[in-house]
């Protein structure tokens, strides 16, 4: 056994992990969750029992009000999110979270809701997926071309991915002309409708999850990345535009918003400044760390730090990040 995964083992059967998160008490917590499914199912329900033992468990504006007013909140606070809005929550995850007595917030895009888009890396992902070509040369201009190998799943999975980030990083226009010709790049036609694993929640079921007890907050209107934005029109539909559909739809106040893809090179002060503009109360982020109620800067509840929680992570670093290591 390697000895770094002896220590890991020694440390959670020794006590060791309750000392972490004694130690990081007076910080609250911000679960990032996204898609589920039904084998990850054992694995979230494992972790919201572990979570109900050794957490304060309380709502996203709990803790931003505490950021805000710097005020103290119970030892251990913590607060679970999905981003997304992805229909898989409604029957792998929801249930779960209900029967632990979990409040959670959920972060819909706001076209993706209304049945307009399927969100630009399913599409990316279904159309290598699906491709018969052996490879592909892709040139997103300052990065020269980029050949990537098509011939296995794992070919095509590594693919995805390495592209996305590409995208992430170019102007936004030119990541929209992309995904309009990926379909043909590839050979693949790409359905207006996405496959059942990638499909998001209407406003109906918004409402009806809101209705349950889940809070609503926004994640754009079409999922871009902010500051590769070329307009502040741009910024404005993508921000408040999103915001106004999203209250038109539902019928309530949307309070909290949510940086797609959220690292620190995907949101600036001008976007942290037209968030706030739009009377967001709070925005997460997806930076890993921990919240304090004594920190700076002044716009703290516009940068909530979170943890990665995807449904599928392993157990044992799961609950290693919710005692504060790893960060």
């Amino acid at each position: 056994m390697p000895l770094k995964t002896a220590a890991r083992i020694a440390l959670q059967h020794m006590g060791g992990l309750a000392l972490f998160r004694y130690a990081n008490r007076r910080k609250s917590a911000v679960l990032a969750f996204h898609s589920f499914s039904e084998t990850t199912q054992p694995n979230v329900a494992a972790i919201c029992e572990y979570l109900t033992r050794h957490f304060e468990l309380l709502p996203l504006s709990a803790i931003v009000e505490s950021v805000r007013n710097r005020t103290e909140l119970p030892d251990n606070a913590l607060a679970v999110t999905i981003d997304d809005g992805y229909k898989n929550y409604l029957e792998y995850g929801h249930p779960i979270f209900k029967r632990h007595k979990i409040l959670t917030t959920l972060f819909a895009v706001s076209e993706f809701a209304a049945g307009r888009l399927w969100l630009w890396p399913d599409q990316l992902e279904f159309a290598l997926e699906h491709t018969a070509r052996a490879s592909a040369s892709v040139d997103l201009g300052n990065n020269g071309v980029t050949e990537f190998a098509l011939s296995s799943p794992q070919d095509k999975a590594a693919a995805a991915a390495h592209l996305t980030e590409m995208l992430k990083a170019v102007p936004n226009r030119q990541r929209i002309d992309f995904m309009a010709k990926v379909g043909r790049l590839c050979d693949v036609e790409i359905p207006k409708v996405p496959p059942a694993h990638r499909a998001g929640m209407t406003w109906e079921e918004l409402r009806a999850i809101a209705a349950d007890g889940v809070e609503i907050g926004c994640h754009t209107a079409t999922h871009p990345i902010l500051t590769r934005l070329e307009s502040a029109a741009e910024l404005q539909a993508e921000i408040r535009g999103a915001k106004e559909t999203m209250e038109e739809n539902l019928g309530f106040s949307i309070r909290h918003f949510c940086y797609p893809n959220g690292k620190a090179a995907d949101f600036d002060d001008t976007v942290v400044a037209s968030v706030r503009a739009a009377a967001f109360d709070s925005a997460v982020t997806c930076l890993w760390g921990l919240n304090s109620a004594t920190a700076e800067p002044s716009d703290k509840p516009w940068r909530i730090q979170r943890l990665p929680f995807d449904s599928g992570l392993e157990y044992s670093y799961a609950i290693e990040l919710l005692a504060g290591l790893h960060l």
